[in-house]
């Protein structure tokens, strides 16, 4: 029996703002947002992780400890994030 590749919560929250992005005018989503994508994509993240990931160690404005780690997302209002134009974020 083959073992799937584990994917870095990370990884699978880039492609869900990716993909999210993609299909809004304004480019904007939500943590929720996030996660259903996540959750129909089969994730094995919990949520509390997306969204710590999410609001926190993704988010170059997020107000918490760690905030900023990688600055991949910026929120622009509350509970509302968009992608930075940035590249990888590292």
């Amino acid at each position: 029996m083959r073992r799937r590749k584990r994917v870095s919560c990370r990884e699978e929250v880039l492609a869900a703002a990716h993909l999210l992005s993609a299909q809004r005018s304004e480019g904007t989503f939500s943590v929720q947002d996030v996660i259903d994508v996540m959750r129909s994509q089969g994730t094995e993240h919990l949520d509390t992780v997306i969204r710590r990931h999410v609001a926190v160690l993704m988010c170059v404005n997020g107000g918490a400890a760690g905030a900023g780690a990688y600055r991949d997302l910026e929120r622009v209002e509350r509970g509302r994030y968009r992608l930075l134009p940035s590249g990888d974020g590292r």
